[in-house]
């Protein structure tokens, strides 16, 4: 193998690869061969098709297959050689492949920065503890009697209005085929709640049991995978079943039972364990905040400009996406100055995704099958109605894969809060938000960074 480096800038590198074409070509041959052995072709019995139909027919997908694997490890080979840690996938070109000569290939390849030392030691935050309240309780039981709704069948004949539950099955389909969290069955939908698209649930009202309804909509442009954004879908809809809500009045011993509980006490438990539960949750996301200015303004280092521009280019178009949905989005600022905000904002994220993932490298931190699957789960519990289509939507391996960056980011975070000094300060709700509320405008919170784990 014959390396000539081409450059060598920053957290650039570039080389360019000769590997003698003989180890490929044998391979190759090999594959033919074994393949040749039960080749079908008409006109042909079963592994009696002429070699050089057989080599016509099969040869380039498997020069192809043994290219690219040879390839990947040569590519491996140096960059455990040079040590590299590639940030992002390498770019690969084959310059040319001579049968009595070498495969030569360039390959680009942009690399970590060295990380400096995080001193944890010298780090100390302040955390906020939630001390639950009878105006807690009081306020909990006026949410209950103002929003709870236990759901009864409908009679058949019933016409569901807003307000209303629908059990329903349902394909969606764009220009004929379907997509992926496109269909669902069984699925618990309460009218005018905004769970599904805009005006999906708006075409249901008036839907009797067992109606076979097509609703036809478009995705919003801003909507979150822009493969769908903006694009017209059609859903196939059977309404399996109507259901009518019966609200509450009183909040006593009775209505705990009717919950299964054994009393008011058992009820109040459950409130009082729900709303720290809730604030642990904002608090959480404060001492995130925190301890990411912290490390933020103590260390800097030059970033991937591949990883930056990543980042920086979905946040822009998703800006653009708002702005064409409503012009006003960009609340009286230039695109000059929102880019230059998101700019800072990207490198931000990126710095501290290689920070935490630095963090997670050394102290052998990892996300396991078993962390993607509760991640699933509880993503799962939260969208009540929707379980089997937020399932369906993970059971794609790329699709779960895209929960390992910020699990990795939840367990860094919490390795790094095991070791810093903290000074715990307990506060009722309501000076959390008198005190805190602007630190969750969503401007404030933007700033985070998913851990970076590269190629």
């Amino acid at each position: 193998m014959k390396v000539t480096e081409l450059k060598n800038e920053g957290l650039v590198r570039e080389y360019e690869i000769a590997i003698p074409a003989t180890g490929i070509l044998e391979r190759v041959d090999a594959e033919i061969a074994e393949q040749k052995k039960d080749f079908k072709m008409a006109g042909y019995r079963d592994g009696k098709v002429p070699d050089a139909m057989v080599r016509k027919k099969i040869g380039p997908e498997i020069m192809a297959k043994e290219i690219e694997k040879e390839v990947d490890e040569t590519l491996k080979g140096l960059f455990e050689e040079k040590n590299i840690r590639p940030a992002l996938q390498p770019f690969v070109e084959v310059k040319k492949f001579e049968e009595k000569g070498d495969l030569t290939f360039s390959v680009k390849v942009e690399i970590f920065p060295p990380v400096p030392d995080l001193d944890l030691s010298v780090l100390e935050i302040e955390t906020l503890k939630i001390k639950i309240t009878d105006e807690d309780l009081t306020k909990a039981h006026e949410d209950i009697i103002k929003n709870f709704k236990n759901f009864n069948d409908a009679p058949a004949s019933y016409a569901a209005k807003k307000g209303d539950a629908v059990i329903i099955d349902f394909t969606g389909t764009i220009n004929d085929k379907e997509f992926d969290g496109g269909k669902g069955e069984g699925i618990r939908l309460e009218l005018g709640s905004g769970q599904f698209i805009p005006g999906f649930e708006d075409q249901l009202i008036g839907a009797k049991e067992s109606a076979h309804l097509k609703v036809r909509l478009a995705f919003p442009k801003t909507y979150g995978n822009r493969e769908l954004a903006g694009k017209p879908a059609l859903f196939d809809v059977t309404v399996k079943k109507v259901m009518k809500p019966e609200g509450v009045e009183t909040i006593n011993d009775d209505f705990a039972k009717k919950l299964g509980l054994e009393d008011m006490v058992q009820l109040n438990d459950m409130i009082r364990q729900k709303i720290e539960a809730d604030f642990n949750g904002l608090c959480r996301l404060r001492t995130k905040k925190i301890l990411f200015d912290k490390i933020d303004s103590a260390y800097r280092f030059e970033i991937p400009p591949g990883m930056l521009k990543i980042d920086f280019d979905t946040m822009w178009n998703e800006y653009r996406a708002q702005k064409e949905a409503n012009p006003h989005a960009s609340k009286g600022k230039t695109d000059e100055e929102i880019r230059k905000e998101y700019m800072d904002i990207a490198k931000r994220r990126v710095r501290l995704g290689i920070l935490l993932a630095e963090i997670a490298r050394q102290n052998s931190i990892e996300v396991n099958d078993s962390d993607l699957q509760q991640a699933v789960y509880a993503e799962a519990m939260l969208r009540p109605g929707q379980e089997k289509i937020v399932l369906d939507y993970y059971s794609k391996r790329e699709n779960m894969e895209k929960l390992r960056g910020p699990i990795l980011e939840e367990k860094a975070v919490d390795y790094i809060l095991d070791k810093i000094k903290k000074q715990e300060i307990e506060i009722t709700s309501k000076e959390f938000f008198e005190k805190y509320a602007d630190d969750f405008n969503p401007a404030n919170m933007n700033t985070g960074g998913e851990a970076r784990t590269g190629a």
